[in-house]
């Protein structure tokens, strides 16, 4: 075989390197743009993982997540918060303790049942509480009522001389009252309240017959005060429930010719609120 002469062989080597030439310069040209193309994944990949996450950089699944971290709730961070022109809804069980109830003045003898059977009867309740501002104490208004009573109360007449007479009453009082109240929040669950202001009572009141006493009923309105306070914890959000007491005093002008009718006494109650 005759092999190429030197001649034929030069335009051949030529074209050789011109071709490898261009496709080098081809190559060296697209190379910037994808090492640019790649340095935002070796960035994003050597971030770590819960920064990446946080700052919303990062896919959960590239991560290794399944599901977004959690964040707590505002119920699970602590108690609500009462809002200005929020009302708080309260009722309440209980029990009044007679601390005096007398009758005194008109035809009748004169009653006085504070260590009689009568000084103790249940007692329900309820109303709201509506704050108006404050914002470490809360400040507002109540607006509440109550109803009591009981039947076959015992208390006494006392006579001429000293002596003392068995008597048989009925006893049924309702109490509307409000004022303004302090609440101060104990930690993020629990609040310490307190209220004071005027009551108006409605009273019936009726006393059986005994030796050297009529029988006989009457009733009408009265006024006095009262102040309360109570503690409440949070058991979900924007429910509460507590204890609480309040005293009060007042006097009632009784129908019937049976004088005035004055009552003091101390509630102790169970208190169940809601806010809305």
């Amino acid at each position: 075989m005759q092999l190429p002469s030197r001649s034929a062989l030069a335009p051949l080597l030529l074209s050789t390197l011109a071709l490898v030439g261009c496709r080098s310069q081809a190559h060296s040209t697209a190379a910037p743009g994808w090492i640019e193309a790649s340095v935002p994944a070796r960035s994003l990949t050597s971030e770590p993982a819960s920064e990446a996450y946080s700052s919303g950089s990062l896919d959960p699944y590239l991560a290794g997540l399944r599901e977004p971290l959690p964040t707590a709730s505002s119920s699970q961070r602590g108690g609500t918060k009462w809002r200005n022109g929020q009302p708080l809804l309260q009722g309440y069980l209980g029990v009044n303790s007679i601390q005096d109830l007398s009758r005194r003045g008109g035809t009748s003898s004169d009653i006085e049942a504070g260590s009689g059977t009568i000084s103790q009867y249940p007692v329900i309740g309820g109303g709201g509480q509506f704050k108006l501002g404050g914002n470490r104490i809360d400040l507002g208004l109540e607006a509440m009522m109550s109803l009591g009573g009981r039947a076959n109360g015992g208390a006494f007449v006392v006579g001429g001389g000293g002596a003392a007479v068995a008597v048989s009453l009925d006893l049924l009082i309702v109490d509307f009252y409000g004022g303004p109240f302090v609440s101060v929040p104990l930690g993020e669950r629990a609040r310490l309240y307190g209220a004071a202001g005027p009551v108006v009572q409605f009273a019936n009141y009726h006393q059986s017959a005994a030796p050297g006493v009529d029988a006989g009923t009457g009733s009408g309105f009265g006024v006095g005060g009262y102040a309360r306070t109570g503690i409440e914890l949070e058991i979900s959000p924007g429910s509460f429930i507590g204890v609480g007491a309040r005293w009060y005093d007042t006097s009632v002008n009784l129908s019937s010719n049976f004088g005035d009718l004055d009552v003091e006494g101390i509630e102790a109650m169970l208190t169940f609120s809601t806010r809305h």
